[in-house]
C-alpha cells in the first residue's frame, strides 16, 4: 500500500527540483522504484565535504521544489522533508527526494501517516510540535506548512553542517 500511495503522487511530478519518477523494476518478488541516480548523494554530506559550496543555492532550490509540490492541484504535501531527503544531482542540483510518506491534499485519509505497526511514521527531529503532540487524526495531519517547518529544519542543518537536535536521542526530542 505504501508503494502504490508513494508511486500515485510522484509518477506525475515533473520539476527540474523534483527526482523524476523512471518506473517500476520487478525482480522476482521484489518491487523496486527506479529513478535517475543522483551521484553526489545526500545534501548534509554533500555540504560537509565540499565547505565551498554554496547553502544559499541549494537552499532555494530545495524551496523551489517545494513551492511546485504546494502549488499542485490538488496541492501535494511531501510529509518527510530532510537532509537524506534531499539529494544532489551530478551538476550539482538539489532534488526532492522520497515521497513514501507523501499525499495529495484530496485525499485527507492520507495526512496522517503511521508506519504498519501503529507507530507514527516520519522521523521527530524534522516534525512541527503538533505532529509530534497530537491526539487527534487532525492535530496529526502532514500539510505545506509542516513541510515548512521541516524546511525550516534543514536550512538550520545545511546551513551549520550539524543535524537537528544533534546531541539528543528521539525519546528526549519526544520528552521535549
Amino acid at each position: 500500500q505504501r508503494l502504490d500511495r508513494e508511486v500515485n503522487v510522484w509518477k506525475d511530478l515533473r520539476h527540474r527540483y523534483v527526482l523524476r519518477f523512471i518506473g517500476l523494476c520487478k525482480i522476482e518478488v521484489d518491487v523496486y522504484m527506479v529513478s535517475p541516480w543522483m551521484e553526489k548523494g545526500e545534501s548534509l554530506k554533500y555540504v560537509r565535504n565540499n565547505p565551498q559550496i554554496r547553502c544559499a543555492r541549494l537552499l532555494a532550490q530545495v524551496a523551489d521544489g517545494l513551492e511546485y509540490l504546494h502549488t499542485q492541484t490538488p496541492q501535494v504535501v511531501h510529509g518527510d522533508v530532510k537532509v537524506v531527503n534531499v539529494l544532489i544531482s551530478g551538476d550539482g542540483h538539489a532534488v526532492i527526494a522520497d515521497f513514501g510518506l507523501s499525499h495529495m491534499v484530496a485525499n485527507v485519509e492520507l495526512a496522517y501517516q503511521q508506519s504498519s505497526d501503529g507507530i507514527q511514521a516520519g522521523n521527530p527531529r524534522w516534525q512541527t510540535p503538533e505532529l509530534l503532540t497530537g491526539l487527534t487524526i487532525e492535530d496529526c495531519r502532514r500539510t505545506a506548512q509542516s513541510d515548512m517547518f521541516a524546511f525550516g529544519r534543514l536550512m538550520l542543518e545545511v546551513g551549520s553542517g550539524n543535524r537537528c537536535w544533534f546531541i539528543a536521542n528521539e525519546r528526549i526530542i519526544y520528552s521535549s
